[in-house]
């Protein structure tokens, strides 16, 4: 009996071991996977502390072959840099920082090689759009355009071109936009495409715009966009040398104009950083007084261009007298491949040459269309390149070594 209590005391002990062995077990996982867990957090924390103070840039880096001017085609699809908000430094930097509007991140346009960026749109997902208006040909329509968006709080990006900025009415008008935060913009001083100017032409068709709005402001007033008309030669590469000097960050494109489509097509393509495009006109305007109540009502809120990309208003200072047109310094220009529908100053000059060499009639207008691609495919045939009808940096350089042997003196 003694034996067999002391083997049942004895299973008893061992039970209870077991017990308290696979209770402590369990405390001791708990205790790991808390462990994991807390230790999970702080990475997570440590991570996104990380990634808010590092520039993350995705963007299309350029092709290693030659550059290819393709233009006027709506569907191009334009290369996108993401940089995140930098944080407020007591330095003044060379790139502005971001707007309220912009978020964490601001989507801007990657620069093509010898080009400034061309801002054609935003890829934020933030509700936000902007209307940019051409010429102000029409005072009053511009005048009430200007208070439509007033009374809706919707700020718009006005390119005005400079004789009009000379103009009482058209420059009241402005005044009193850029007074309520409106932004103005370079559309040139005559309306000029710019791709078969001069170079002394081209600078003062720029500088001379700029200088009409700090005249009517009472301030220098740095300009950040150009919009040549039409934006046909947007990606002409001696205007973006120029507009570089000038201390422009680019060429002001758009995503969709509501000039050229009615009403209901604009409402459908709304869209989170859309760049419309619209003209003083009265035509615009009735657009606009529906088109604004819409955009508001879905939740869209209407920014300039400074805003939709993460720069600071236009920058100002005290007027000058006697201000003289800077001349377009020398710069280097990328080898290209003109195509049809290239509008270029360097097209201009390859119509000189081959009206020179016999190969093409007319005159030089700086458009590359069938006429000359035309002459540039039968010069290609005559020389033995492959004709293409395309103007490429081979036959360019022919055409240059043939026009200097017929024409030693230029």
């Amino acid at each position: 009996m003694r034996h067999r209590r002391k083997c049942k005391m004895n299973r008893g002990r061992g039970a209870g071991a077991r017990r308290r062995r696979q209770r402590d077990m369990r405390v001791l996982i708990a205790a790991i996977a808390a462990a994991v867990v807390i230790l999970a957090v702080v990475i997570g924390v440590i991570a996104i502390r990380r990634g808010g103070t590092r520039d993350n840039v995705a963007q299309t880096a350029p092709a290693a072959t030659e550059a290819v001017l393709v233009l006027n085609e709506e569907s191009e699809q334009d290369a996108i840099m993401v940089i995140d908000t930098p944080e407020p430094t007591p330095e003044p930097t060379s790139e502005p920082e971001g707007s309220e509007y912009a978020g964490n991140s601001i989507y801007r346009p990657a620069a093509a090689e010898g080009l400034l960026p061309i801002f054609k749109s935003s890829s934020t997902e933030e509700k936000i759009v902007a209307v940019t208006l051409d010429d102000c040909y029409d005072a009053e329509a511009l005048a009430s355009i200007v208070d439509l968006c007033i009374s809706n709080q919707a700020k718009i990006t006005i390119f005005p071109i400079g004789d009009k900025v000379l103009d009482d009415s058209v420059g009241a008008s402005l005044k009193y936009a850029y007074d309520n935060g409106f932004e103005l913009e370079n559309h040139t001083m005559t309306h000029n495409g710019l791709y078969r100017s001069s170079d002394e032409e081209l600078a003062y068709e720029i500088f001379q715009q700029n200088a009409s709005l700090s005249d009517l402001l009472g301030v220098e007033y740095q300009v950040h966009f150009l919009r040549p008309k039409g934006g046909d030669a947007r990606e002409d590469q001696r205007i973006h040398a120029y507009c570089r000097q000038l201390g422009y960050y680019g060429i002001a494109h758009w995503s969709y104009s509501g000039t050229s489509h009615d009403l209901e097509d604009i409402k459908q393509s709304l869209a989170p950083g859309q760049i419309y495009l619209f003209h003083a006109r009265t035509e615009d305007l009735a657009k606009l007084m529906e088109f604004i109540p819409y955009a508001i009502s879905q939740g869209y809120t209407f920014v300039t261009l400074n805003e939709m990309f993460g720069y600071e208003p236009n920058e100002t200072s005290a007027l000058v007298t006697g201000r003289t047109v800077p001349p377009l310094e020398p710069y280097t220009a990328v080898p290209v491949t003109y195509k049809k529908t290239t509008y270029a100053y360097g097209a201009y000059l390859l119509q000189q040459k081959l009206i020179g060499l016999g190969y093409l009639t007319g005159e030089a207008d700086g458009v590359y269309g069938a006429d000359s691609a035309n002459a540039v495919k039968t010069f290609q045939e005559s020389v033995g390149l492959d004709p293409t009808g395309e103007a490429d940096p081979e036959t360019q350089a022919k055409i240059e070594e043939l026009y200097a042997l017929k024409f030693p003196n230029g």
